[in-house]
């Protein structure tokens, strides 16, 4: 048994990609997502790095998470880190410091978020009234990315558009799984046809 799943046939335009899909709405996302961020900064090239938040669940939360996202990679690509981190407090709470979720994410709380994260208002608005008309639009391809990829669990990182790897395949060990990740990306970059 691998200790990553194959794409067959491989995503073509992903085939120097690494891509860390995940939701917002999941706790191991949550709790992997700075360091698998961290670790994809570090990628050789010619491979580039992703992070692609997915819709996993019905409801407005999901898609107003993404497409804040979607909008904020556009105004205030700096802010990034900034507003995932915001977003998982809105949509999971934080525990520490007894916050809960929020029940209802409205495109305006999303908005807020933005310039929370340090997106500026004005640029905001400016972008929704120009270039960023139809932006929701570009949303539902992050909902069929969980069927492009077939996948089960997030997160989950996609390399080369042909593997998949999650926490379960290293045991839910967060090591192994970086140790699983750069033994593929070696494998890759050496050109082998396979990555393990």
């Amino acid at each position: 048994m691998k200790p990553y799943e194959v794409l067959n046939p491989p995503i073509k335009g992903d085939l120097t990609r690494v891509r860390l899909l995940f939701s917002y709405d999941c706790p191991f996302c949550r709790n992997y997502h700075n360091g698998l961020v961290q670790w994809g900064a570090t990628l050789p090239k010619p491979l580039s790095f992703e992070a692609t938040p997915l819709i996993t669940s019905e409801g407005e939360n999901a898609f107003n998470a993404v497409l804040g996202r979607l909008i904020t990679q556009d105004v205030a690509p700096q802010a990034i880190q900034t507003y995932d981190y915001l977003m998982y407090m809105k949509l999971q709470g934080d525990p520490e410091l007894g916050t809960p979720p929020s029940g209802r994410l409205t495109v305006t709380d999303v908005l807020r978020t933005i310039v929370q994260a340090g997106g500026e208002g004005k640029a905001v608005q400016a972008y929704l009234k120009g270039r960023g008309q139809g932006v929701e639009n570009r949303v539902s391809s992050h909902a069929r990315l969980v069927r492009t990829y077939k996948l089960t669990s997030t997160p989950s990182v996609a390399l080369a558009g042909r593997f998949v790897v999650t926490p379960d395949n290293a045991q839910g060990n967060p090591q192994q799984f970086l140790l699983l990740l750069n033994g593929m990306v070696s494998r890759i970059i050496q050109g082998a046809g396979h990555a393990l």
